[in-house]
């Protein structure tokens, strides 16, 4: 027997974007404008699930009504399938409200289903969004028992089907007219259909209730399609309001960054750049760009690195919404360290370089590197801070500790002591010099490095310390 538990989340659109107010707030459908989900508050008011919105209105003075939005509960139940595929492996998606999970590949690693519920729930806990559950023996057993919240899990086939068995039609997956057509006959719930042979359904009715009825007692194939989780991450969030503070956008900003951290986390990687796209009134779109020396995964890391860079952001519309994606990812580097150097400091150098990038801009933050070209202005340069410097092995040469910016012209008494070293060099830049360098010692004691053109100037270039 292959066991399935289903997870229903009847309210998920008023858990996932309004769970934090505290007032009366209906869910209304947008067709007939009856209440499909009711805030705690609200249902403490007296208003159910069914009821109208009139009737809703006339018993909560400060009621707040929202439209439902069945792309937001789609979206939703994606981001429960990720945080679940840390526990779990074979997950089906069954949006709006659902997800389903084949558990029998899943009893041996967990030594039980006692176990195996126990870190699901407890993991799905912490997302703290309510649901119901109820497992089966096939998959439309488990949807059965979930949906009608009977909040049970066993792995017995007789006592799940004894608990099938006093469900109505009408909490079936069976279409209203057929269940219509069967109470004509006076089969109104599911003990009475299972009494019927199955060939005296498919001669009385049509083929869906057979194929139903065969799904359901597991006897026929229930074809699924499992989820896997998408390799590049994208997540778009639509704001309750319009947002005209950049500060203000640092909460819904970090729910799309712990979707990050779940990603990340499931493929054991980091990102090193993330694009932040601003949906702003008149549909203008602003694109801001956060990077990461080192890599992060952590919404805490991103969070403080997002929260330098907005710093210095003006907003020239309210933001309607906002879109994260991830521009560049890695594996995670082990970083090794000698257990003999001893603490040194909690900041690394790669994090160090992300902080003063996130809050100068990385166009100000640069290291020295030694180039390869002979032109001694031109030999030492700054590249970005993330770059590796060059490692070329090169002979030892006299060079000044302090080299001018230009040459400037020789104004004063010297004596030369060593030289000269020619540098005839540069013709592949229209940049050519042919210098006669000299290390000279002044008349004020000061050790000079001088050196002679071809016009016979001299010019003071550097000084040794």
């Amino acid at each position: 027997m292959t066991l399935w538990i289903y997870l229903h989340f009847p309210a998920l659109q008023l858990d996932t974007l309004y769970a934090e107010h505290e007032y009366p707030l209906v869910i209304i459908e947008g067709r007939d404008n009856h209440v499909v989900q009711a805030s705690t508050c609200a249902l403490k008011q007296g208003i159910t699930i069914g009821m109208g919105l009139g009737s809703a209105a006339s018993m909560c003075s400060d009621l707040q009504v929202h439209p439902y939005d069945e792309n937001v509960e789609n979206q939703t139940i994606e981001e429960i399938a990720q945080w679940l595929y840390l526990v779990t492996s074979d997950i089906v998606l069954l949006p709006p409200k659902g997800i389903l999970l084949r558990v029998t590949n899943m009893l041996s690693l967990y030594s039980g289903l006692d176990n195996y519920w126990h870190t699901l729930s407890a993991h799905l806990r912490l997302r703290k969004t309510r649901y119901c559950y109820g497992s089966g023996f096939s998959p439309l057993s488990a949807i059965l028992l979930g949906k009608s919240a009977s909040n049970i899990i066993i792995d017995d086939k007789d006592k799940i089907l004894a608990a099938i068995n006093d469900y109505p039609l009408s909490a079936t997956e069976l279409d209203f007219k057929q269940v219509e057509k069967l109470a004509r006959v006076g089969i109104r719930d599911i003990k009475a259909l299972l009494a019927v042979p199955i060939q005296d359904l498919a001669r009385r009715f049509d083929i869906d209730l057979v194929n139903y009825v065969g799904k359901l007692l597991g006897q026929f194939k229930h074809p699924v399609n499992f989820y896997h989780p998408p390799e590049a991450f994208c997540s778009h969030l639509e704001l309750l309001y319009e947002i005209e503070n950049v500060q203000w956008l640092e909460k819904p900003l970090s729910r799309l960054l712990k979707r990050l951290e779940q990603f990340l986390t499931l493929r054991n990687q980091v990102a090193f750049e993330l694009e932040l796209i601003l949906t702003q009134r008149d549909n203008i779109k602003n694109s801001l760009h956060f990077t990461s020396a080192q890599g992060e995964y952590a919404c805490a890391k991103w969070a403080k690195l997002c929260q330098l860079t907005l710093e210095s952001i003006q907003l020239s519309q309210p933001v309607l919404a906002m879109t994260l994606k991830v521009i560049r990812s890695g594996e995670i580097n082990q970083s090794v360290t000698d257990i003999f150097d001893g603490e040194k400091g909690q900041t690394t150098a790669l994090e160090l370089i992300t902080l003063l990038q996130a809050k100068l801009g990385q166009a100000q933050v640069n290291k020295p590197n030694l180039s390869d070209d002979p032109r001694p202005e031109k030999r030492s340069q700054y590249i970005a801070a993330t770059k590796p410097t060059s490692h070329t092995l090169r002979r030892p040469e006299l060079r000044p500790s302090l080299l001018l910016p230009e040459p400037e012209p020789l104004c004063e008494i010297v004596s030369l002591i060593h030289g000269p070293e020619r540098l005839v060099t540069g013709w592949w830049d229209n940049q050519p010099i042919t210098r006669d360098y000299f290390i000279a010692h002044s008349e004020q004691g000061r050790w000079l490095w001088v050196f002679r053109n071809q016009d016979k100037q001299w010019f003071l270039h550097g000084q040794f310390s």
